[in-house]
């Protein structure tokens, strides 16, 4: 006895008197066929052996003409192949049959997969069955992701209700449980193919075996793929997901931010955490990624092809930009959304540019000025408090200046643990001056040799007079010799005469002259030097002459995040650092001194235990904030993450990548203690764990044909600053010199890049020697160029040449021969750090 029941858009017939709960979930769910009746026959238990007899007979009785859908439930996949044979002779009428098993997928969609092909057939009285589709509803791109794949080894190419997916083939167990949950939770979307790429829990998945599926993709399926990364992939440092298929692929590709969820028509997309559970639901859903056109090219910024808006942000005014308040509008950026004013800034393309975490929503504050900061950041406020519970509890306010830090930022305030910062870039603009008068040191008697000492009268009157000609360069070579500076006069070791055209003056805490508002008297005369006059002392953290070269005191004391440390051991009890504004080697060049123990910027032995307490004082603010972005970067190279002091050293690494790190090198090769030394020896210890680079490396310079020469007697330069340098060729570095380095130690950073970074950057660290192996003056058509090697530690650093250096330099005259292509464009904020050449002050 067939009983029939017409449940949602299908016709159910069922034996037993109930109809099964895995029939009724199937028609209460699939979607109306517009061609065929959708009949769901619930074979559950035992049936007489005259069933199908009386399923005919039913389905006569319903006097339907059009084709039929067959589905069967409770019975043996092979059934419904038999029944739509069976039926299409009995009835005259086309029916279309699952051929293999039927998996219900989410939001009514049917799936039929089997070993060999499997999908919807349709049989005909005196035809040959064809086969159709492999899901229903058909999406347009249902051709695509039939088969089940070999990639590799490795990687296999699953399908998907939903999509198709590419993940590890070796762990079974881990791909069966997420595949259930792909395939209950994953709609099938009409015009759009996810692509899933890896597993969570599993081996990263290589770019490589992306990119054999893409060439075998068929036509329909690369116009409606897009890619979403499910798992881990083995990606190149720094690099987006995104970026790296379009640079491999050598074609724009889309990308879905998220997982889709819910409805076809409708869908939710939500991010995966690492163990493959949904996130935060992304606001800009789709983007698209264009190939870089040369290798090491910038990277263009993705485009938001599709996104979400909920009513919180307000009305549209504007692409993706919606009117939060009458001063203030959200954009929604790939990473979140972005609160600012309504005129975009010039930095905007460096914050829509920021990649998104899948474990945090960003909500970044734009930072202008003091005032709008605080009023962005109260909005912001107001805006995470209204967003969904999910989504609220993985929100971080964050302001544009730390999310986007290669523009200038602000101080005084900041961002702690998803809280409101600003960074130190206008400290001076923002900070009143102190109004502590410096301490006029006493008079210490020193003998002098030579003209008699001036008065301390005469030598307060000297002080304004700084503005004159500067000290002259340190020319003393390594064997002792010297070379006369331009000017100076041949009666002494320092061209030192009679007449003496300057002062060296020493005092506890001079940091500028009575030009600049501090009393002069009480300085005592130590010595003296040709042409300049030379203030030390503890308080000049980072600075050690003043003259047309050096810095300003205003610029000084930019930048500053505290008192200015007194030297020596007494950084560790004084959490403050000073770092002058980063400049350019100065004219004519000057050589860096050797500075003494407690001033260099890398310590000898592993025990760093004063610096990293001084660092967590100095720097608790920023250690959390950027923290999180510190710990994905360790979780995604293990090889940074060894020992317990990994963060801290790899959270210094960030630091000095950013705004806050420019004046670090230039604080270094001043020879003199402070803040900055335990800083620089925190940076060390984390750079040294970043791989090697071997090979060139490039760095520009502004150098006359005079400066070339002295650097080309010199020999052998040492630099107690970080040297800056790329592992790729420049397309625009400012300068008149190309300098060439061949790096045996130097170490790349592209792992801590921000955003706006220098991906192509390395680090040579404090202290690295090189020796000059080439210096080739401007000619007609060709540029000055300074090739140098560096010598390894155990290497001695003697003027005479050794058989590495002919080595080097036929290896470098070889790679200018062969060098190709316009070169990698360096941000305009970042270049001054490439522009120097090592040693020079």
């Amino acid at each position: 006895m067939i009983t029939r029941h017409t449940v949602g858009n299908a016709l159910v017939l069922h034996a037993s008197e109930r109809i099964s709960t895995e029939a009724r979930t199937v028609a209460l769910s699939v979607d109306r066929d517009p061609d065929n009746d959708i009949v769901i026959l619930d074979l559950q238990h035992e049936l007489p052996f005259d069933i199908w007899d009386t399923v005919a007979t039913e389905l006569r009785r319903q006097r339907l003409r059009r084709g039929i859908r067959l589905v069967v439930c409770g019975a043996r996949p092979e059934t419904g192949a038999l029944a739509g044979q069976w039926l299409s002779d009995r009835l005259g009428r086309p029916v279309i049959a699952p051929f293999g098993r039927m998996i219900p997928g989410a939001a009514g969609l049917l799936f039929v997969h089997a070993t060999d092909l499997g999908g919807w057939v349709c049989y005909r009285r005196g035809h040959t069955p064809v086969w159709q589709s492999k899901r229903y509803p058909v999406p347009a791109w249902d051709g695509a992701a039939v088969d089940h794949l070999t990639i590799s080894s490795t990687c296999a190419a699953e399908p998907l209700p939903g999509g198709v997916w590419l993940r590890e083939s070796r762990d079974e167990a881990a791909v069966a449980v997420h595949g259930s949950h792909l395939t209950s939770t994953m709609p099938c979307l009409p015009d759009a193919m996810p692509v899933l790429v890896g597993c969570p829990g599993t081996a990263p998945l290589r770019l490589d075996d992306i990119a054999r599926f893409w060439r075998g993709l068929a036509p329909e399926g690369r116009e409606h793929a897009r890619f979403v990364q499910y798992g881990p992939v083995a990606l190149p440092d720094g690099e987006q997901f995104g970026q790296a298929l379009a640079d491999l692929l050598r074609s724009p590709v889309r990308v879905f931010t998220g997982v889709p969820s819910g409805r076809p028509d409708g869908p939710a997309m939500f991010t995966v955490d690492a163990d493959g559970r949904p996130g935060w639901q992304v606001f800009a859903e789709e983007l698209a990624f264009r190939p870089r056109e040369t290798l090491g090219a910038k990277a263009v910024t993705p485009r938001i092809l599709r996104h979400r808006a909920p009513p919180e942000l307000g009305e549209p005014v504007g692409p993706r930009v919606y009117q939060y308040a009458h001063d203030a509008v959200v954009e929604v950026i790939p990473s979140g959304l972005w609160l600012r004013a309504p005129e975009p800034p010039r930095h905007a393309d460096r914050i829509r540019a920021v990649p998104m975490d899948p474990n945090r929503v960003r909500l970044v504050v734009d930072d202008p000025a003091p005032a709008a900061a605080d009023r962005h950041r109260e909005l912001a406020g107001d805006l995470a408090a209204r967003l969904d519970p999910a989504t609220r509890r993985r929100a971080a306010v964050q302001p544009s200046s730390l999310v986007a830090p290669g523009r200038p930022g602000l101080s005084a305030r900041g961002i702690e643990a998803g809280t409101y910062r600003h960074t130190t870039g206008h400290a001076a603009d923002l900070l009143p001056a102190p109004s502590v008068p410096a301490p006029v040191p006493e008079p210490v008697p020193v003998a002098v040799a030579g003209p008699p000492a001036p008065s301390t009268g005469e030598v307060a009157a000297t002080v304004p007079a700084v503005a004159g000609p500067a000290a002259p360069p340190d020319t003393t070579l390594p064997d002792g010799s010297g070379l006369p500076g331009p000017g100076a006069e041949a009666t002494g070791p320092h061209g030192a005469g009679p007449d003496v055209a300057g002062l060296h003056v020493a005092g506890p805490s001079v940091v500028g002259s009575e030009a600049a508002g501090l009393p002069g008297a009480g300085l005592s005369v130590v010595g003296s030097e040709a042409a300049g006059l030379h203030v030390a002392g503890p308080g000049v953290a980072g600075l050690d002459g003043i003259g047309p070269d050096a810095d300003p005191p205003e610029a000084a004391a930019r930048d500053v995040a505290g008192p200015v440390p007194g030297g020596g051991a007494g950084w560790a009890t004084s959490p403050t650092m000073t770092l002058p504004v980063h400049r350019p080697a100065p004219a004519p060049v000057r050589f860096q001194r050797t500075p003494g123990d407690d001033a260099r910027g890398v310590r000898p032995g592993p025990d760093l235990d004063e610096e990293r307490t001084w660092f967590r004082r100095a720097f608790r603010r920023e250690i959390a904030a950027v923290s999180a972005d510190v710990a994905d970067v360790l979780a995604a190279h293990p090889a940074l993450a060894g020992g317990a002091d990994a963060v801290e050293y790899a959270t210094a690494v960030r630091l000095y990548l950013s705004a806050a790190g420019d004046g670090l090198d230039q604080a270094l090769r001043s020879a003199e203690p402070g803040g900055h030394v335990p800083f620089a020896r925190c940076v060390s210890a984390g750079v040294r764990r970043l791989p090697v680079h071997r090979g060139v490396a490039y760095a520009g310079a502004g150098l006359t044909t005079a400066d070339l020469r002295r650097i080309a007697q010199r020999r052998v330069l040492t630099d107690w600053g970080f040297t800056n340098a790329l592992a790729e060729p420049p397309a625009d570095l400012p300068g008149t010199v190309e300098v060439l380095i061949w790096s045996a130690t130097a170490r790349r950073t592209a792992a801590f890049e921000t955003g706006d970074g220098v991906p192509a950057r390395v680090l040579f660290l404090p202290g690295t020697a090189f020796t000059v192996l080439q210096v080739q003056e401007p000619e007609a058509g060709a540029p000055a160029r300074l090739l140098l090697r560096e010598l390894a530690v155990e290497e001695p650093p003697v003027d005479g040449r050794v058989r590495f250096d002919a080595l080097a330099l036929a290896a470098l005259r070889q790679h200018l021969v062969r060098r190709t292509g316009p070169g990698t464009p360096v941000p305009a904020a970042a270049a001054r750090r490439f522009t120097g050449v090592p040693g020079l002050r």
